[in-house]
């Protein structure tokens, strides 16, 4: 059977790299895109429990490294599979696990319920909730069929109420594209919770606010992949033009032990996930200045991948994240 890796590694050099950098140009990314990624398995990939860290790191870093757009669209349907793989309700559970795992059904998401002051509030009614308030950002929207949603319980002010909702706008639910400047063609909005109604077959899980910010590690390890896929990238580049990139190899190795290492807790994942960008960051300096003038056309590899390592200094971040990255890039050398 093919590996994990060997069918990202066909899938990234066959689908994905061939056609980012039209993708970037027309902000629009081929529905080919997604079938081959279900295909070849990766939409259940969060939901297995024999695929080990490495394997997995190592596929995300690939297909970023191929097309963050694409990647970046993909990766909002993992956490949301995983939890309704392991949800406690079981009707919910048995109708969308079998269409998730195999992308027949995929999944945005939005954390806004998780902020420290909440945008999206979830109110009891009888049969289900009503969710009020303000997505910022939700990934997808148009090429995902749901979208898993946490919101704050309004009745429990340390509790999220997760819910999966119908990506369909609606008198209740209305979104705005927000252009990014980079992987712009992952359409993502700012959606508008009107007193949206979800009845309770659609809640998937009920978090205690405490559990869900003790496993951010697992998402900030897991996004660290963005960042060291758009290394891995200019790494390869660097290589064909006959730069030296041992340190920079070296670099990224390192950092990949310790993101691993941090969810057993032994090295803190906000430094880690700080070092990751900011090495995507000189990465991408170092193709833009080794491809030269050209490199200043809008559009060409090292331009597009200067801007996608500055979209890794932003996305996912949290305060600690942010504070690692400025004292980095604002201290003495």
């Amino acid at each position: 059977m093919t590996s994990w890796i060997e069918r990202a590694r066909r899938l990234t050099d066959e689908v994905l790299a061939p056609h980012a950098s039209a993708v970037d140009r027309a902000g629009e990314i081929p529905r080919a895109h997604f079938d081959a990624l279900a295909q070849a398995g990766f939409y259940g990939i969060s939901m297995r429990e024999d695929v080990d860290l490495a394997a997995f790191t190592e596929v995300g870093e690939m297909l970023v490294a191929g097309c963050l757009a694409t990647s970046f669209v993909w990766a909002q349907h993992l956490g949301v599979a995983r939890r309704v793989a392991t949800s406690p309700n079981v009707a919910l559970r048995e109708r969308f696990s079998a269409d998730l795992r195999a992308g027949r059904v995929r999944s945005g998401v939005t954390y806004a319920g998780a902020a420290e002051q909440p945008a999206l509030v979830a109110h009891r009614m009888d049969g289900g909730f009503v969710i009020e308030g303000k997505a910022p950002f939700i990934t997808g929207w148009g090429m995902v069929d749901v979208v898993g949603v946490v919101a704050r319980d309004a009745a429990d002010d340390q509790s999220l109420i997760s819910v999966i909702v119908p990506a369909e706008e609606s008198a209740r639910l209305s979104v705005r594209p927000i252009p990014l400047t980079a992987a712009d063609a992952s359409r993502t909005v700012t959606a508008r919770f009107d007193g949206l109604r979800v009845p309770d077959s659609a809640v998937d899980n009920r978090l205690s606010l405490k559990s869900f910010h003790a496993s951010f590690v697992v998402a900030a390890w897991r996004n660290g992949s963005l960042a060291l896929g758009i290394v891995r990238r200019c790494i390869a580049e660097l290589d064909q033009l006959g730069i030296d990139t041992t340190a920079l190899a070296a670099e990224r190795g390192g950092i990949r032990t310790e993101l691993d290492a941090s969810l057993s807790g032994r090295t803190d994942v906000n430094l880690a996930r700080a070092r990751a960008s900011e090495l995507a960051m000189r990465a991408a300096s170092a193709l833009f200045t080794a491809t030269g003038s050209s490199a200043i056309t809008r559009g060409t590899l090292a331009e597009r991948s200067l801007r996608e390592a500055a979209f890794t200094l932003v996305f996912g971040s949290r305060p600690g994240i942010k504070t690692a990255l400025l004292e980095r890039f604002t201290s003495k050398p």
